[in-house]
């Protein structure tokens, strides 16, 4: 107790906070009997430290126990720097496609938004969430590559203001939430004990906030942010320095990273388990290798968030470096997820997490009776490392071999390639033509699409030349609404006669906010791309169609593309009329082939070599319909519901298809999609 004064008051707040989950009405009674038996010990307590942790113990227990009589609801800091952070996120969203946009908006502003829901999962069975969560462990992260840092640069006092000030200054861009509040006052307290040298000063304050934080309010110990942190920021302070010392012998910047790495996640383990019944076998290996890349991933995104706010062109490269480590997470992220037994489920509920609590503590207490003989490298001294200079020359050429590599591949387009993406129910086909980008349709998840692009196209290409809206149906134009706000949009295409709705309404908005060039067309109409040209086939005026659908041949030298988009049966006879003007090697059929009189008449006039067909998987329409399968007999047929994102190449005069052409997983089906405001 003379050590760690504030223990007792921590236990105390503990205990009132588990009886109130149990027993609620027992709180006031409980809490006044301990303040009272704890002030008796304080006056009979002779010795200074002891007295003052007694008291401080009755002080918690009678302050729980008036805070469950007179309740109060604290002011909440959510949002107070929502307008900032958002317009701080805007770099990373519009210089960085998807999905490590997200994961840099997640670890570096606190918005998960964009995450998708696989790539959650991926985080969770890899034990990484932690990562994309503003708990205490990340905070601790944060602070703790601070003080890595500027070790041997500053002072211990300058480590731990350097540290701290990092630590609200995160606070500030991720939100001041009350879990926030919560994890920055336990990360900073640790800090102040690892940068001062003090760890039991640093353990009484984690002491402190957690009788705080719960005489404040009893209900947090039930919160999985209070516990990730307070259970993170212990296992630093207890655990930390002996990793440390048995991993001497490696460099100290990695051997202290690995050691705070264990720390934090072997406390959290049970906590997890108890809480979202998943247990990551993988954990401990994926963290050695993805938390090492914290540091960086804060540091590019903050480079590229400072930047952005004076100017984008200026955050492009920091932009393409947060890219690049944000890849690599990914990458180490769905690789452990995907590994056999990465994680199995237990059963929810305090005993899972008592029990492997348990396990948990002997394993400890095993290691630490264990003597595993420390490697040494080259002799009793840790290898010698090269100095900075020797590695800054070094490292110079293979910068300059990689910026060389990164502008060849820059200018390594294909001459020709169109892709269907694997988007769900909906439509949503890339072409790229002579080094120009057209997008036609955006199908209906928003998300998904900015997913496709970020694996279809470099991270450097931020523009997109050609945006076309076909019709105004949601699943072929939700999409594109986060086109024109994440991408640099050169002309955005609509046909004449757009219905409106609030499809139209969004696109409308959305060009005239960005100051976007806008043509509204209709058959006869042609759209240029860089040397090649797309011909409007429709819609005619025709009274008879009342969803105006543009129809487009799209020509780049030996290579047609006929996009039919949602053309209607009308339109579809129309466009008979004139037989000869449909004819193209890749044909996209109407409506996702959707049944209609016209198939074989439609075939027979386009005579394609490849036909593409966007469809969700298992949709309830029924696309593709067996009569436009039937129709499509003789052709080679790929469907993105089977095929997921169908790439078409060309080596000359032959087409070239490549199936599951990136590696994202199948899309999730997709109900009624909405637009998002």
């Amino acid at each position: 107790m003379i050590a760690l004064p504030l223990l007792p008051a921590a236990a105390v707040a503990t205990a009132l906070a588990l009886l109130g989950a149990l027993a609620p009405a027992l709180v006031p009674i409980a809490g006044t009997a301990i303040g009272i038996g704890c002030a008796v010990l304080a006056m009979v307590s002779r010795p200074r430290m002891r007295r003052l942790a007694w008291i401080a113990a009755a002080a918690i227990a009678v302050g729980a126990a008036v805070r469950v009589v007179l309740p109060a609801t604290p002011a909440s800091g959510v949002g107070a720097f929502a307008d900032l952070r958002a317009a701080l996120g805007e770099p990373l969203r519009r210089l960085v496609p998807e999905p490590e946009s997200g994961i840099l908006l997640g670890i570096a502003l606190g918005d998960r938004a964009s995450v998708s829901a696989d790539l959650a999962y991926a985080f969770a069975r890899s034990g990484t969430s932690h990562l994309l969560a503003i708990s205490g462990f990340n905070m601790t992260l944060v602070a703790s590559a601070v003080g890595a840092t500027l070790r041997g640069r500053l002072g211990p006092r300058g480590r731990a203001l350097a540290t701290v000030a990092a630590v609200v200054l995160y606070s500030l861009l991720v939100g001041l939430g009350a879990s926030v509040v919560r994890s920055a006052v336990m990360a900073a307290v640790t800090a102040l004990g690892l940068a001062l040298g003090r760890r039991a000063a640093a353990a009484n304050g984690l002491c402190a906030a957690v009788a705080v934080m719960l005489a404040l309010d009893l209900s947090v110990i039930g919160d999985a942010s209070f516990l990730l942190s307070a259970g993170a920021t212990a296992g630093l302070l207890a655990f930390q320095a002996p990793l440390a010392a048995r991993l001497r012998w490696l460099p100290s910047l990695i051997g202290e990273g690995l050691a705070a790495t264990v720390a934090a996640t072997v406390p959290t383990l049970p906590i997890v388990a108890g809480i979202f019944g998943r247990i990551s076998l993988v954990s401990p290996f994926a963290n050695l290798v993805a938390v090492p890349l914290f540091p960086a991933l804060m540091a590019t995104s903050v480079a590229t968030v400072s930047a952005g706010a004076v100017s984008l062109d200026l955050a492009r490269p920091f932009a393409l470096a947060a890219y690049g480590v944000a890849f690599v997470l990914r990458v180490i992220v769905e690789r452990a997820a995907a590994l056999p037994l990465a994680a199995v489920d237990v059963p929810r509920g305090p005993g899972t997490a008592a029990v492997l609590l348990i396990g948990s503590v002997g394993v400890i207490f095993a290691a630490r009776r264990l003597r595993i003989p420390v490697p040494q490298l080259g002799g009793p001294r840790r290898p010698a490392l090269p100095s900075r200079r020797a590695l800054t020359i070094a490292f110079i050429p293979v910068l300059v071999a990689v910026a060389a590599g990164i502008g060849i591949a820059a200018t390594a387009a294909p001459p020709f390639r169109v892709r269907a993406l694997d988007i769900g129910q909906g439509d949503a086909f890339l072409v790229e033509a002579g080094g120009r980008i057209a997008l036609v349709d955006g199908g209906p998840d928003p998300a998904r699409l900015l997913a496709e692009l970020g694996t279809s196209l470099p991270p450097w290409r931020r523009r997109i030349d050609l945006v076309v809206l076909t019709h105004a149906h949601l699943d072929h134009g939700a999409g594109l609404i986060a086109v024109l706000d994440r991408y640099e949009v050169g002309l955005a295409v609509a046909p004449r006669g757009l219905n409106a709705g609030p499809l139209a309404d969004a696109w409308s908005a959305r060009i005239a906010a960005h100051g976007i060039a806008r043509a509204d067309v209709g058959a006869g109409s042609i759209v240029r791309l860089g040397a090649a040209r797309i011909v409007v086939l429709a819609p005619n005026g025709d009274p008879l169609v009342d969803v105006p659908s543009l129809v487009l041949r799209f020509e780049s030298g030996p290579v047609t593309v006929l996009f039919s988009g949602d053309a209607t049966e009308a339109a579809q006879a129309d466009l008979l009329l004139a037989p000869d003007a449909l004819r193209a090697r890749i044909y996209v059929p109407p409506h996702h082939g959707a049944a209609t009189p016209y198939a074989n008449a439609l075939v027979g006039a386009v005579h394609p070599e490849v036909a593409l067909i966007s469809a969700g998987l298992d949709n309830r329409y029924g696309h593709p319909t067996a009569e436009t399968l039937a129709a499509l007999a003789g052709v080679p047929t790929y469907r993105t519901d089977r095929d997921g994102t169908v790439e078409v190449t060309t080596d000359g005069a032959r087409l070239v298809v490549h199936a599951h052409a990136n590696g994202l997983p199948a899309p999730r089906p997709q109900g009624i999609p909405r637009l998002a405001r």
